[in-house]
């Protein structure tokens, strides 16, 4: 299982895609369940990306074609590589900023220290 596992973060993102354009067209989850023929708890650990079986590439078809979307328009990853590209960006201005303000309340310290003296 350790394949799946590496698997994790696509998985969960599919299914965040699958519950976006659900929502899209106005669907529930009862409503596309009955349309690709599963059980709609099914569909719901799908969507959470906590399914506990490998999704099946008929089923994620029958899925694009509920949704009137093409496969490779659900399963397109770019956005999470994206998603990842922008988060570490984020997380290294903020850490650029912290060393900033460490810097700037260290220089603080060293001037109520002097004038502490005077």
């Amino acid at each position: 299982m350790k394949d799946i596992d590496d698997c994790l973060e696509e998985i969960q993102y599919l299914g965040m895609r699958i519950a976006y354009f659900r929502k899209l067209r106005n669907m529930t989850q009862a409503d596309l369940a009955e349309k690709v023929f599963i059980n709609k708890n099914y569909l719901s650990h799908i969507e959470s990306g906590s399914a506990n079986k490998v999704i099946s590439l008929p089923l994620l078809i029958k899925i694009a074609r509920a949704l009137d979307i093409e496969l490779a328009v659900l399963c397109d990853l770019d956005d999470l590589t994206n998603s990842r590209k922008k988060i570490n960006e984020c997380v290294a201005e903020m850490k650029r900023t912290f060393d900033d303000l460490k810097q700037l309340n260290e220089e603080l310290d060293r001037i109520m220290a002097d004038m502490d003296k005077q």
